[in-house]
């Protein structure tokens, strides 16, 4: 028995990289995995995670043992954010642990950088945290267990 088992935890960014190995770690321990990823390029010169990618992360938290619900959700939607949230809780039931991974930066000169593309950094890694807690933390709070952020 791992030190997360009958426990849940909601990732960001989930399709690769740090989101991936966050959620294949908390499997190993225990954990069902709620995991969410745009899956699309935002980043110019960079290439975005896919549903391909984010159905294997999903494969790999069953390998550990786990269940995922892996949701395409953009962290820049509060209600998209909020949507995944609702979906894990029916199927989950509850929810312990998040994880606000999701992130993005921009190549180049801070001169050259585009408006755009600032805000893109901005709304992700910033707003997309806020929205993450908002939307989750309540849901702990009135489990009336703890948890983890």
């Amino acid at each position: 028995m791992g030190r997360l088992e009958g426990k849940v935890a909601f990732i960001t960014g989930a399709a690769r990289g740090q989101g991936r190995s966050h959620a294949v770690r908390l499997a190993g321990e225990g954990a069902d995995i709620i995991g969410i990823d745009v899956c699309e390029q935002l980043v110019k010169g960079y290439p975005g995670a896919t549903e391909a990618e984010l159905q294997e992360t999903a494969a790999m938290v069953e390998e550990k043992g786990g269940q995922m619900l892996a949701v395409k959700a953009d962290v820049r939607s509060f209600d998209q954010v909020s949507a995944a949230v609702s979906a894990g809780m029916e199927r989950f039931g509850r929810l312990d642990v998040v994880v606000a991974n999701a992130g993005i930066f921009t190549y180049g000169r801070l001169w050259e950088t585009t408006l755009e593309q600032w805000q893109d950094v901005i709304d992700v890694n910033l707003t997309g945290v806020f929205h993450t807690i908002k939307a989750t933390v309540p849901t702990m709070i009135e489990q009336g267990e703890g948890g983890s952020v």
